[in-house]
């Protein structure tokens, strides 16, 4: 008579090594078959007896040859991936099944997450195959897009056809087109041709792959600028798709920074162009930003100066709200004010004092349009201060604009405490009308 541990263990080792291995819990005859993949070909396998390695999280003999995917995503990654591609398609396609059986909810889709992530590690296309049989809306997006997060970049070609070609109404359009974006940004980083020319088939919501079709143009300049450029031209009039043209001129940067920099100042003439320049702007800062610094220095049209340098200095501010300040301070009077106003901002939201023990060692008109918009940040802390702060701004404009501001919020907040700052002030008896005036039902 055949020995039923022999047979069983000829059709169950694999299933044996995951529970030793990877902390796969071995389940008792009381558990939910739906939370087990059946260690058998149909028939009982009868009982079997694990010996756990020395040292293993199963740390006494266990029988019974029912495997539960237990605790899979405290695995490690690279132990889960280990495993997990020793075993066959079919096993695999059954461990699946369990994850399909499991009742939604917070923890399933972490084990789906673990699960699929490793499988599409070295398989993706029968992966992500597996992962769309899921009926679970909710569990089918994160098994679906877990493999594609885990495929590689040379996969993304294959697993974007595969779901091209799934049903319409297999999933929502949003669904579908935020599977392909993510895959087409995939592909174009090794193949921008072939992402552009697989993207130019399909009828898609324009807006929604506004950030694929940045990534394929931008891919594709650094190889060839011309083919990547006129690409992006021919789909300038798409809503939702001038970000392509954006994409094109930063790849085109990173090949050839004096050509790409010569293409976009000589056309920042209208908004596109400005915007344009303020996206390479951004862009070249990220690599080297005195250069960048210079090439907006030297735009030939004012509006789109004053645009680039307004995104210097935020992108500056981002992480050094004085040194922004400061280098705002030194740029030519017709570009200054708004863009020293953007770094006052940011400063004195994160420190207001700071920024105003920097302003007092500023005169002339840089002082003044940093007032004008360090006094509008400090009249919701202290009106009282940002008035006397206020009323010391030289140029009459940006003073009564400021004054203005303070005194009709704080004529709101307080009638009785702004009426009698601005009587007892030194203003001019006109100014003092005209501030009272701005009362509520004055």
């Amino acid at each position: 008579m055949d020995n039923p541990i022999v047979r069983a263990t000829s059709l169950l080792a694999a299933g044996i090594v995951i529970g030793v291995m990877i902390g796969l819990a071995v389940s008792p005859a009381r558990r939910s078959a739906s939370t087990v993949v059946q260690a058998s070909d149909g028939n009982s396998a009868g009982t079997t007896k694990v010996k756990p390695k020395s040292g293993s999280r199963l740390e006494s003999e266990i029988e019974h040859p029912n495997i539960l995917l237990g605790d899979i995503m405290t695995v490690p990654f690279q132990e889960l991936y280990g495993v997990l591609s020793t075993l066959s398609a079919q096993q695999l396609d059954e461990l699946a099944a369990q994850l399909k059986n499991l009742p939604a909810g917070k923890e399933t889709n972490a084990k789906v997450v673990a699960f699929f992530k490793a499988w599409a590690h070295f398989d993706s296309v029968t992966a992500l195959r597996a992962a769309a049989g899921f009926k679970n809306s909710e569990a089918k997006t994160t098994a679906v897009q877990s493999v594609i997060t885990s495929a590689d970049a040379a996969q993304a070609k294959a697993l974007a056809k595969q779901i091209q070609e799934w049903p319409a109404d297999f999933l929502t359009r949003e669904q579908r087109n935020g599977f392909l974006n993510s895959l087409l940004v995939k592909w174009s980083d090794l193949d921008p041709v072939g992402a552009a020319k697989f993207f130019d088939t399909m009828q898609v919501d324009a807006m929604r792959f506004h950030p694929a079709a940045s990534v394929i143009a931008q891919n594709w300049a650094a190889i060839d600028p011309s083919a990547a450029i006129e690409w992006a031209r021919t789909h300038g009039d798409t809503q939702g798709f001038q970000g392509a043209m954006n994409g094109a001129i930063n790849g085109w940067w990173s090949k050839d920074h004096a050509a790409a920099e010569q293409y976009v100042a000589m056309r920042a003439t209208d908004s596109a162009g400005r915007q344009m320049a303020s996206t390479l702007t951004s862009y070249i800062f990220s690599k080297d930003p005195e250069r960048a610094k210079e090439w907006v220095s030297k735009l030939p049209d004012l509006d789109t100066r004053r645009q680039a340098e307004h995104v210097l200095v935020i992108q500056m501010a981002v992480n050094d709200p004085q040194n922004a300040s400061e280098y705002a301070a030194t740029l030519p009077a017709d570009v200054r004010e708004a863009t020293l106003g953007g770094a006052i901002n940011y400063w004195a939201a994160s420190d207001l004092a700071a920024a105003g023990e920097w302003i007092k060692k500023l005169s002339g008109p840089a002082r003044d349009e940093a007032l004008g918009t360090y006094t509008y940040n400090l009249l919701r802390k202290d009106p009282s201060a940002a008035a006397s702060w206020a009323v010391t701004i030289s140029d009459p404009k940006i003073r009564d604009k400021s004054l203005n501001g303070i005194a009709t919020f704080w004529l709101n907040k307080d009638p009785a405490a702004a009426s009698s700052w601005i009587q007892n002030s030194n203003l001019p008896a006109t100014d003092k009308k005209r501030l009272l005036g701005l009362a509520p039902g004055g």
